[in-house]
């Protein structure tokens, strides 16, 4: 039993060697909001899974930034480890008390589906977002 105790508290706090066993979204202490799609959690630098919100310069980059902050103020932060980016962030996908962060964002029309890498993950969400013309799909 310490054995797995030991394993379990291992994996959480490494995330780069759960890599292939992690199936799980582990609790995380948001440390501050970076921009629209990375924040900085319990000393890692995270980009969100699945999605791509507007570039610093960019139109809604602040508003898309305050919406993850609003989002993210509730408190909850959980998130599963995915992979490194080439910048050195952990890539997870994450969830506020239990609710997809990407796809709330993706919803509101703050962030676009990143299909190169979420395979259309949040395909169901941008199409509500065009078609009610929500944030970068407003004319």
């Amino acid at each position: 039993m310490k054995q797995i105790v030991f394993i379990f508290l291992l994996l959480i706090s490494f995330p780069a060697l759960a890599k292939e066993s992690q199936n799980f979204f582990q609790p995380l202490k948001l440390e501050r909001v970076i921009d629209g799609d990375t924040i900085v959690a319990s000393g890692q630098k995270i980009r969100l899974w699945g999605i791509d919100t507007p570039e610093k310069g960019h139109p809604l980059y602040k508003v898309a930034t305050l919406y993850l902050e609003s989002i993210l103020a509730e408190g909850g932060l959980a998130c599963k480890f995915i992979d490194r980016d080439r910048y050195q962030r952990y890539v997870m996908h994450c969830r506020v008390n239990g609710a997809d962060i990407g796809a709330m964002l993706v919803r509101m029309g703050m962030a676009r589906d990143f299909t190169k890498y979420s395979d259309g993950f949040y395909q169901k969400e941008q199409r509500e977002a065009q078609k009610l013309k929500r944030g970068l799909w407003a004319d």
